[in-house]
């Protein structure tokens, strides 16, 4: 009688829990809509939310609008927006997987160095764009460069951490030892670069999301939807993950493999979006915090949750870049700067207090 009790109520907190997940990714889900709307209704221009909503029918309805307007709406705002969306989703749901593989809450997706090799290949392709022009890559030289960098990176750390028997502490510090390597270097470059360059590479480092247009929307998008199809896939074995590894693997789980296949999902995401919109941190540090303080750490509910508050985080902050001081545009990242380091701060004193 105790046992059927006893199980009837794990049944009605595990319900309970399945149903506040459920609601907390279907009001993210209606706040990203709203969201998406003021965004693309606000900024330096005139156009306003009805104008965007004529822009949009016009396509269905016939409505005429200025071609000025239309240019606005449809090569201008909304490509920025949606870049937005899905690089705060990516960068946020890279966090919440490494924060649980490596079971620190202080862990991002530039923890690996990462962001550091992405920087450093796009600082090397922004000084010699002249001389790397007979690749005939064009505005795409900056973004490859910073992908290639930033996977050799993870290749790297991934060697390291092999040789030490795929050890969670050794991958981190061999991540922040090449991380700082890296910076270094793109400093050296800083140090060399002409007065032509030099602006550039500085703006780029801080983050932004402007000139972006629909390809790269669409590259995001790809990227960042087989990351989460495999990342949901595997929610159950990354909920086993944080039993630790021979909980793991007397249930079943193959640690090492849900180790490596984390780790190259977290860099694609990383990877992917740090080429195309610069350097943003602290995304992937408060996103899967947030979440996991609504709901829990269930992965199956946290991975959506996660990628939905990386949305508004990133979108917010952009929306903020682009309209604080209108017309003068500031970098995302510096939104998201003043937004993450007191978070972070604080994460610090729970921890040493915890």
């Amino acid at each position: 009688m105790k046992n059927a009790l006893h199980i009837e109520r794990e049944l009605e907190k595990y319900n309970a829990h399945q149903a506040k997940g459920r609601r907390l990714i279907a009001t993210l889900f209606v706040l990203l809509i709203v969201c998406i709307i003021v965004s693309a209704s606000v900024g330096s221009s005139s156009v306003n939310f009805e104008i965007v909503l004529k822009t949009l029918c016009s396509y269905f309805s016939g409505v005429a609008v200025e071609d000025v307007y239309r240019s606005i709406v449809m090569d201008v705002r909304l490509p920025r927006v949606f870049c937005a969306v899905f690089a705060g989703a990516s960068l946020s749901m890279a966090g919440l997987i490494m924060q649980g593989v490596f079971q620190n809450p202080l862990v991002s997706p530039y923890t690996l160095g990462v962001s550091n090799g992405a920087s450093f290949g796009a600082s090397l392709a922004i000084i010699m764009s002249a001389k790397l022009s007979f690749l005939g890559f064009g505005i795409y030289l900056t973004p490859i460069f910073a992908f290639i960098f930033s996977m050799l990176t993870m290749l790297l750390v991934y060697t390291i951490s092999k040789l030490t028997n795929h050890d969670t502490r050794t991958l981190i510090l061999s991540g922040v030892a090449i991380g700082y390597l890296f910076s270094a270097l793109v400093s050296a470059l800083k140090y060399i670069s002409d007065v032509q360059s030099l602006p550039e590479l500085v703006f780029w480092s801080m983050g932004s999301l402007s000139g972006l247009k629909w390809n790269v929307v669409f590259l995001l998008l790809m990227v960042f939807a087989v990351c989460f199809v495999i990342s949901i896939c595997k929610g159950w074995n990354l909920n086993v993950m944080a039993l630790g590894y021979e909980e793991s693997t007397a249930l079943g789980v193959d640690y090492r493999k849900m180790l490596v296949l984390s780790f190259v999902v977290t860099t694609i995401l990383t990877a992917t979006s740090v080429a195309f919109t610069g350097v943003i941190g602290f995304v992937g540090l408060i996103a899967p915090h947030v979440t996991r303080m609504l709901i829990g750490g269930d992965y199956r509910y946290c991975i959506p949750a996660s990628a939905l508050m990386g949305s508004l985080l990133l979108l917010i902050s952009d929306t903020l870049a682009r309209t604080m001081f209108s017309p003068v545009e500031i970098p995302v990242g510096i939104i998201t700067s003043f937004i993450g380091v007191p978070f972070f701060l604080y994460l610090i004193v729970r921890r040493r207090k915890v």
